[in-house]
């Protein structure tokens, strides 16, 4: 279960709480699009995401190269998002 909630304004902070996985993943990627094509700053708050895999990994680097902010990372995350491609 992932749950999305957009907690500022300028800029847009999306917390993000439980497991980016699969599908999940693509419905954080529309929420971040959806503000970005509105032309708003995007802030990812992970303080509560407690797993992400393969596909997840890749969602958020595409963000993350999109200029999307990532905060409040645990550390074994944030290893994971900044690893090598092949991983």
């Amino acid at each position: 279960m992932l749950r999305i909630t957009q907690i500022g304004e300028s800029p847009s902070t999306l917390k993000v709480e439980g497991r980016i996985i699969s599908d999940w993943a693509a419905v954080l990627e529309d929420e971040s699009r959806k503000l970005i094509e509105a032309k708003q700053a995007v802030v990812l708050d992970f303080s509560n995401v407690s797993f992400i895999d393969r596909q997840g990994v890749a969602t958020v680097r595409r963000l993350k190269a999109g200029d999307v902010r990532i905060i409040n990372c645990s550390p074994l995350i944030e290893d994971m998002l900044n690893g090598e491609e092949g991983e």
